[in-house]
């Protein structure tokens, strides 16, 4: 009885192991088509399957051969050599194949990733992804792609943060806040200081507050031409929060004329009030020149005469609410 060499049972073997791997393919992607509904793995394995089926007449002819070669003969070692490499053909092709309906099905997930990334605002995860997909071979293109779309989507995130700040930058303005805008401007500055909208801004702040002075200073001046006296103490006294020593000389014997007249026109309107005993007039007024002129002969006149002032105003008040009905 002849014993069979080891070489005998070598093919069997490796396609029994080919056909058991392309079944347990198809056996799980069967599972995973119904836990996923993903037909990718089942069609992988019904394909595998079918290359393995197709290999079977050449297993068996060289199995075959192997059974009646003789001892040595070259020609069965070249014929096995040959046969082998078909397999391996045969192999590499599969292998290629599933790289191939695996490389889409990865773009397609790789895709939905970043668009999940984008719809989320993850603007920095979804450009990471991109960048994997540039390092990665056969997905540059694709890479790239996506982080162009990424970075618009970005320059138009940045942007619209940056309009929005603005509009409240602006509206500090619009309010005389420039201490308030002038650290607004800066923080813009140090948040998206590559942005060109917030380049100017802490200058906007000096040229708005400057604009704003030349505006009371004009006023200013026409009020006191037309003797607008009230008017023009209301605006000196906003001009003094913005003039420093040497911009306020020019103005500063239009500002004691001005200065003079209300004092005089305050003392004028106290006197009348005393005289027509219109006490609770008499009363504001005189609160007001110890207000407004506090250092003056006036002022102390006002001072020593509150008391008597408030009690007769009180008196008038309460004569007032009797009339009425009250």
């Amino acid at each position: 009885m002849l014993k069979k060499s080891k070489n005998d049972y070598t093919v069997p073997i490796l396609y029994g192991m080919l056909l058991l791997s392309s079944l347990l393919i198809f056996a799980v992607g069967i599972i995973e088509q119904r836990n996923q509904q993903d037909s990718m793995l089942v069609g992988l394995g019904a394909l595998a399957v079918i290359i393995t089926a197709g290999l079977f007449p050449i297993a068996s002819a060289l199995a075959s051969l192997n059974r009646d070669k003789t001892d040595s003969s070259g020609d069965g070692i070249q014929e096995q050599i040959e046969l082998l490499r078909s397999i391996n053909d045969r192999v590499m092709i599969s292998d290629i194949a599933k790289r191939i309906a695996y490389r889409e099905h990865d773009r397609q997930t790789l895709r939905q990733a970043v668009s999940e990334q984008m719809r989320q605002g993850h603007l920095d995860l979804a450009l990471a992804l991109a960048e994997d997909m540039i390092q990665t071979h056969g997905y540059q293109q694709e890479g790239q792609y996506l982080k162009l779309q990424i970075m618009t989507a970005k320059t138009e995130q940045i942007d619209k943060k940056v309009l929005d700040a603005i509009t409240l930058f602006e509206q500090m303005l619009s309010r005389r806040e420039w201490d308030h805008a002038l650290q607004e401007a800066k923080k813009l500055q140090g948040d998206f200081g590559d942005s060109p909208h917030v380049q100017a801004l802490p200058q906007r702040v000096a040229e708005a507050r400057e604009s704003h002075k030349k505006e009371l200073e004009r006023k200013f001046l026409e009020a006191s031409h037309r003797d607008d006296v009230e008017t023009a103490m209301d605006l000196l006294k906003e001009l003094d929060h913005y003039l420093t020593e040497n911009e306020a000389a020019p103005l500063l014997e239009v500002a004691r004329g001005i200065i003079g007249k209300k004092r005089q026109n305050l003392g004028v309107q106290f006197k009348m009030a005393i005289a027509d005993h219109e006490w609770i007039d008499a009363l504001h007024v005189g609160e007001q020149i110890i207000a407004d002129f506090p250092n003056t002969k006036m002022a102390d006149e006002v001072h020593n005469m509150l008391d008597l002032l408030r009690e007769r105003a009180a008196g008038q008040q309460a004569a007032a609410r009797v009339q009425n009905g009250f």
